[in-house]
């Protein structure tokens, strides 16, 4: 029995319905680089010109240069399957159709997500050590023992403002965090300044704050998989003994390349299978990379349970 076409419109209509609803909250946040043959590069480059002072002999000239690295990364392509008994095509309801195709396209979009926090996870753990220039190691802020307050931010932002940095940063965090720091009424009172397009932006589920110039973004605690309080699924709160690493990057800091991206799952029948089930997949192929170091900082504060009053 074939595919009946009502079913796959109706999948698509799902789709359509929650595409800026789960997942994909940080798209847009980080460069883009240039594919070659499945390899992505970005350009990095380094050094200063420095004038000099004439003597006012004829001299000879000081020529200078700038280094250029380049910053290559490799794509991964990942897939995500699910079956459907093609007998239950005929029976199903709508809701449990569009539940089943927002799954599948939530799988995408987070993912698509989790290769950004994995590349700074791992630029923060390992470092650039392929640059010409200096720093080549991520600054970690916090040693996990104290709550979050809004000084860590200026304390971040400070140091990345201060080695150049003039570009949007973004900062995401637990949203138990984002709640402890909305108790301090200069956090509070400030409003989300940055792109309205990105995809956070439009969610209604992300709260944000533009606080010292940085776009704070909480999100859900699955992103969260960094540090000793590390996220498990199912987990009801976080171990308040342990500790959370997040990471605060300017857009330029961290590239990342989506080839494709489709969320919009193909359904065919699984022909070979008893009662010919329907297949169903969605496809993923891309990479992330750290790139300045001193325009990443990886935040480390103590993983929370509660919110406290300020004293």
């Amino acid at each position: 029995m074939p595919v009946e076409s009502w079913f796959v419109e109706k999948w698509r209509d799902g789709v359509t319905q929650r595409l800026s609803s789960n997942g994909g909250y940080l798209d847009g946040t980080m460069v883009t680089g240039e594919n070659v043959a499945g390899t992505v590069k970005f350009a990095v480059s380094g050094g200063e010109i420095v004038m000099y002072k004439l003597s006012g002999a004829i001299e000879e000239v000081r020529p200078q240069g700038i280094s250029i690295d380049m910053v290559p990364v490799q794509a991964s392509d990942y897939t995500a399957e699910a079956t459907i008994r093609n007998q239950d095509t005929a029976r199903m309801s709508a809701p449990y159709q569009s539940e089943v195709a927002d799954a599948m396209a939530k799988s995408v979009r987070n993912k698509r997500d989790d290769l950004k926090l994995d590349a700074l996870n791992t630029f923060a753990t390992v470092g650039a050590t392929t640059l010409t220039d200096a720093p080549s190691a991520v600054v970690t802020i916090g040693d996990g023992s104290a709550r979050i307050d809004p000084l860590v931010a200026s304390n971040a932002v400070a140091q990345m403002r201060g080695a150049g940095g003039e570009e949007e940063c973004y900062w995401a965090i637990p949203y138990m965090w984002f709640d402890q720091l909305d108790w301090y009424q200069e956090f509070k009172n400030k409003d989300y300044q940055g792109d309205k397009d990105l995809p956070m932006a439009k969610s209604s589920l992300v709260r944000l704050k533009t606080w010292r110039s940085v776009h704070i973004i909480a999100l859900p605690d699955r992103y969260f998989r960094f540090g000793t309080a590390a996220y498990v699924k199912g987990q009801a709160n976080w171990d308040d003994t342990k500790y959370l690493d997040t990471f605060m990057w300017s857009k330029k800091a961290v590239g990342c390349e989506t080839f494709w991206s489709k969320e919009q799952m193909n359904m065919r029948e699984w022909v070979g299978k008893a009662g010919t089930p329907i297949l169903c997949d969605v496809a993923l192929s891309g990479a992330a990379i750290g790139l300045l170091p001193e325009a990443v900082k990886r935040i480390r504060m103590k993983a929370i349970k509660d919110i406290v009053r300020p004293t």
